[in-house]
Formats: C-alpha cells, structure tokens, sequence
C-alpha cells in the first residue's frame, strides 16, 4: 500500500505541475510571455497563487519548466512522426523533415509552442541562467539530427564525406529562421515556401539510395532511425 500511495502522490504533484505549466502557455500565447506572472499563472491554471510558490520558487523557473514541457511536447511528436515513417518505410530524408517540421508553427497547437520557444530565447539574452537552458535543448535537438544523418550514411543516402555536427546545426538553424519568419507572417504561401526549402535542404543532405529498402517487406527498414528519436526532458 505504501508504493501505491507514493505513486499517486507523485502523479499527482506531476499533474499539479502540468496545470501550472498550462497556465503559463495560456498567458505567454495569449498576452504575451513578458506579462507572465505568479499571479496570472496561477489564476489562469485556476489554482491558487500559494500552490504556484509550493512549486515554483520563482518566476523563472517557472518560464525554465514552461519552455522544457514545450521542447518534450515536439520530441514527442517528432517520435511518433518517425515510428510512423519508419513503418511506411520511408527515407531517412523524409524523417528528417517530418522531425524538423516540428519546429514550424503550422497550425494553432504549434504555433503557440514556437511562440513560448522563441519568446524564452528572446528572454535568454539577457538571462544567462535561461540561455543555458536555451542552449542545451538546442544542442540536444542538432544531436538527434546529427544521428538520423550518421544512420543515413550507414544506408547510403548520405554521403560519407558530410560533416554530420555542422549539417546538424545548419538544418536546425534553418528550421528556427523559418519558424521566426512564420510568426511574424504565416500565410499559405509562406508554409508552402518554409516547407519547401526544408525538403529541399533534406535532399541535398540525403542524395543517395539506401540500402536498407526492401521492395514488398514489412520489416522496419531503417532500425538504425531510432537514434533520432529518443526523447528527452531538461
């Protein structure tokens, strides 16, 4: 009984902390991420301000534990994207720009996660405690690529000779200026365009055939994939 009872307290606190982070999404999306409060945190999540301070000890941890549910949101999509890729059988190339496209705020759900993304970046410059933070969510993504591009050489879609780190950090880099454009300006000619340029990166990253495909298989063909898709919490 004694275990039953920790694990539902714990779940409740991780619930408890879920509803606060909410309230802060809730206020950064729809006033703006620099009139986030306790206050305001708290009353949109409807708990009290009291329950906030139990948690949270500051308004930046706050922001801190806000922008880490955003990033495992998008790593968790970006899995399911690539377990279902992977079932369809498709390239690697496809996976990257399933995975990246992620980070483009198409659509109202995305567009309010870029929105708090890119709004703590604009916080982390003048915020060292913040932009470390910033910084290894970042690194933490162009890993993920990193990987899908090395598993690409192992197929034969990429070419052997590509530095993986620096291809990494261009793609991501691209991905993060098409999302701030997209913020500003997000009409149906600019998705299209945003898209494009992201499936033509990947194909120039992924020229090659892979060898893993296998005509009329049902087998997973790229395995090696999962590399890019283990999600993880800062």
């Amino acid at each position: 009984m004694g275990y039953h009872r920790l694990m539902a307290r714990t779940a409740n606190h991780d619930e408890r902390r879920a509803q606060i982070l909410g309230g802060v999404r809730t206020v950064a999306t729809s006033s703006g991420i620099g009139r986030v409060t306790v206050a305001r945190a708290a009353e949109a999540a409807g708990v009290s301000v009291g329950l906030v301070q139990h948690y949270y000890s500051s308004k930046e941890e706050l922001l801190i534990d806000t922008f880490a549910s955003v990033r495992a949101d998008v790593f968790t999509r970006i899995d399911a994207e690539i377990a279902r890729a992977e079932k369809r059988g498709s390239r690697i190339e496809q996976m990257l720009v399933d995975s990246v496209g992620q980070l483009l705020p198409i659509g109202a759900r995305k567009r309010d996660e870029v929105y708090v993304a890119h709004a703590f970046a604009g916080l982390a410059l003048e915020d060292p405690t913040l932009r470390g933070h910033l910084r290894a969510a970042n690194e933490q993504l162009q890993q993920r690529v990193a990987t899908g591009l090395t598993n690409g050489k192992e197929c034969g879609e990429v070419d052997p000779s590509l530095d993986v780190d620096e291809a990494a950090y261009a793609l991501v880099a691209l991905t993060d200026g098409l999302a701030a454009r997209l913020l500003v300006h997000a009409g149906a000619a600019q998705k299209k365009w945003a898209l494009d340029s992201l499936r033509a990166r990947a194909r120039e990253l992924c020229p090659g055939e892979c060898a893993h495909r296998r005509v009329n298989s049902g087998e997973a063909l790229h395995p090696k994939m999962q590399g890019l898709n283990v999600a993880g919490r800062h």
